[in-house]
């Protein structure tokens, strides 16, 4: 896994969301399919190696983090599509923004932990 193109895909989501928001987006975010932690290459590469590195607390710690950063990512979206604009910028810059901090360290953390591996 190379863990700082995991960082960058994570960190560019907030730009996604941000467009989303505010109604300029040139792509249609589906709530159901970013609030699931499979489809990403990071959550493909977690669900592909849980067995194999899931003794490790700080890769059960980027799993947990991951799917809430997608959940979070979700919410916000769901919360655009309904006119919640305001509530929507607050998880933005808040929740998701911590979730996005903690996710970006762990992964840091973890790609010193573990050899890069192929997905």
């Amino acid at each position: 896994m190379n863990f700082f193109d995991a960082i960058n895909a994570h960190v560019a989501w907030k730009v996604r969301l941000q467009k989303h928001i505010k109604g300029v987006s040139d792509e249609l975010l589906d709530a159901m399919v970013v609030g699931r932690d499979d489809l990403c290459s990071l959550g493909k590469w977690i669900n592909t190696n849980a067995d194999r590195h899931g003794e490790i607390p700080l890769f059960r710690q980027v799993q947990e983090q991951h799917a809430d950063f997608h959940r979070c990512a979700a919410e916000i979206i769901e919360s655009a599509n309904r006119g919640e604009q305001v509530e929507a910028e607050h998880k933005l810059h808040h929740d998701y923004a911590h979730l996005s901090h903690m996710i970006v360290k762990s992964l840091s953390r973890l790609g010193k932990e573990l050899p890069e591996e192929p997905l």
